[in-house]
């Protein structure tokens, strides 16, 4: 293995923080941005279970300056990243009739757009390099559509696009590029959903959680640490060739 630089983007909870977890343990440099920060009470449990070793800090992918000066910090301390993990992403559930303009900008700003600015700014660094890994975590929703759900839907098929465009372009450069589309996954982003779908429906969250676990065949909800570990996999040596693909983590379910 050889050690590289690693940023990860939405790396205090769920995926991100699975995902930087696995690329410490095998034995990466590890730069955590989060919206939160630093200073947050996430951010002090980030650093008790990654031992102080990963450089945690705030980072706004909707701000290009955010971007700059987080990606300055990291250059700074360990060099020039060339393995990136997009994990960052934010949903609201809405019906068309009903979806606010302001709803729909905020979720293609930040899990498209947002991909999209951290990519371009890291892009030259690879490409000096010769060596780039970038997986970025997209979902099932990108290839199946659900009602109450479009901007979400429209943001994570756009990210699929995206992955395989970059692919193509970084190949001449010993960059590659996946998605990972995951089915729900046991996270913060999908407790704050259960509190909400309670709120609307009165069903308890333990109620909700299990017709989730109903909608995949393995009956099961599936864990951060499963996502994680495949994001590891697509930033090591042994993945050359893996590139331009979306990888489903679904659990044997459609959406």
């Amino acid at each position: 293995m050889t050690k590289r630089v690693a940023v990860v983007t939405g790396g205090l909870t769920g995926i991100g923080f699975a995902s930087a977890k696995a690329l410490l343990d095998a034995g990466h440099e590890v730069a955590v941005g989060s919206r939160r920060g630093e200073d947050d009470s996430m951010a002090g449990h980030a650093r008790d279970v990654l031992g102080g070793k990963a450089l945690i800090g705030k980072l706004n992918v909707t701000s290009v300056s955010s971007i700059t000066s987080f990606l300055d910090h990291t250059n700074n301390r360990f060099g020039v990243p060339t393995l990136l993990v997009n994990a960052h992403g934010i949903f609201h559930e809405a019906q068309l009739g009903n979806h606010s303009d302001q709803a729909w900008f905020d979720q293609i700003d930040i899990n498209l757009n947002g991909v999209f600015r951290m990519i371009r700014a890291i892009f030259p660094g690879m490409i000096a390099k010769n060596h780039g890994r970038i997986v970025n975590i997209s979902s099932t929703a990108a290839h199946v559509g659900a009602a109450g759900y479009a901007a979400y839907c429209a943001s994570k098929a756009g990210v699929n696009g995206l992955s395989k465009a970059v692919a193509v372009e970084g190949a001449p450069h010993n960059i590659t590029c996946v998605s990972i589309s995951p089915t729900f996954i046991e996270t913060p982003m999908m407790e704050n959903a259960v509190k909400r779908i309670g709120k609307k429906t009165g069903k308890s969250a333990s109620e909700i959680k299990e017709q989730l676990k109903l909608t995949n065949p393995q009956d099961r909800l599936v864990q951060p640490e499963e996502v994680g570990a495949l994001a590891a996999f697509c930033c090591s040596d042994e993945a050359p060739a893996l590139t331009n693909e979306d990888i489903q983590i679904n659990a044997g379910a459609v959406w």
